[in-house]
C-alpha cells in the first residue's frame, strides 16, 4: 500500500465508518472515542511512516484494490458536518401549538418567501383561542388571549387558564376585521390532578386470577378537591378583574375539571 492510495482515499471525504473500516484494513489501532478527525490523523501518520520508509513490514490487505474501488463508488455521498448548523427558516408556511404543562403552551411558526413579502406591511397577531366543547368557527372561542409579534420566523410561550383543556393559535393581523394566515392544530393541556377510574383490577398472584371491583375513591376525591377549589376561589374579597374571571370560568362550566 502506498502512501499515495492513503492520501487519495482521505481525499475522497469519506464516512467516519468509512475511515475506521479503511483504518482497521490497515491493521491500525482504533479507540471507541476517536472522532472523525482523530482517524484522519492516524492515517496520515501511517501515509508519511511509508514514505519515510519506516513501515517496509507492513502487510498490505490483498483486497484494497477492491476496498479503494468501493470507496470512490460512493465518492459523490459526502457525510454531514461535525457542528451542522440549523437554518433559521425553512421558508414554508407552519404553525404549531404544543403543550408544555398544563399552565403553559409553546408556539412557534415559519413563513414562504411568497407570504412574507405579502405581510411585511401588517402588525402580526397571535390569537390563542380557548374551545374546549365547542365547534370553533373563529369567533365563537370561550376566551382568547392575543400577542403582538414581528419576527418571521418565532416562537411564543402563552400562559393559559384551564387545565386539561383544549386550545388552537392562529396567526394573521387585523384589516376590516381579523385576517388569518394560518391556524394550528388543536392541543390538549394535561390535567393539574389525577383522574380516577370507577373500577379497580385487583390480581390475586395466590390463585393467578383477577379481580375487577367498583372504586368509590374518584367521587369522594374528586368532591374533595372540588369542594376546597371552590373555597379557595371564592374567599375574601377578590377586586374586580379577578371576580370577572372567576365568574368567566363558571359560565364556562369548567372551573373544576
Amino acid at each position: 500500500m502506498e502512501n499515495r492510495k492513503i492520501l487519495k482515499f482521505l481525499e475522497s471525504s469519506p464516512t467516519i465508518q468509512e475511515l475506521r473500516s479503511f483504518a482497521k484494513s490497515l491493521g491500525l489501532k482504533l479507540r471507541r472515542t476517536m472522532k472523525k478527525r482523530d482517524l484522519v490523523k492516524i492515517l496520515k501518520k501511517k501515509a508519511e511512516e511509508i514514505d519515510n520508509g519506516k513501515n517496509e513490514t507492513y502487510k498490505e490487505v490483498p483486497s484494497s484494490g477492491t476496498v479503494l474501488k468501493k470507496h470512490e463508488e460512493k465518492h459523490e455521498i459526502h457525510s454531514k458536518p461535525e457542528a451542522y448548523d440549523l437554518p433559521d427558516s425553512y421558508k414554508k408556511d407552519k404553525i404549531v401549538l404544543l403543550p408544555i404543562n398544563p399552565q403553559w403552551v409553546y408556539v412557534y411558526w415559519d413563513f414562504s418567501v411568497d407570504t412574507k413579502k405579502k405581510i411585511e406591511k401588517f402588525e402580526l397577531k397571535l390569537r390563542l383561542h380557548d374551545v374546549t366543547n365547542i365547534i370553533f368557527d373563529g369567533n365563537n372561542a370561550n376566551l382568547t388571549k392575543e400577542a403582538s409579534i414581528n419576527s418571521y420566523p418565532g416562537n411564543w410561550y402563552f400562559e393559559v387558564d384551564f387545565a386539561g383543556a383544549n386550545y388552537v393559535v392562529e396567526i394573521g393581523y387585523y384589516e376590516e376585521g381579523f385576517q388569518r394566515i394560518m391556524i394550528s392544530s388543536i392541543i390538549s393541556t394535561p390535567r393539574n390532578f389525577p383522574k380516577y377510574g370507577k373500577h379497580e383490577t385487583w390480581a390475586d398472584l395466590s390463585k393467578s386470577k383477577r379481580r375487577v371491583t367498583p372504586t368509590h375513591m374518584r367521587s369522594s376525591t374528586e368532591n374533595a378537591f372540588i369542594g376546597s377549589s371552590r373555597v379557595s376561589s371564592i374567599q375574601g374579597n377578590p377586586s374586580s378583574e379577578e371576580y370577572l374571571k372567576i365568574l368567566s370560568k363558571h359560565l364556562s362550566g369548567r372551573l373544576f375539571l
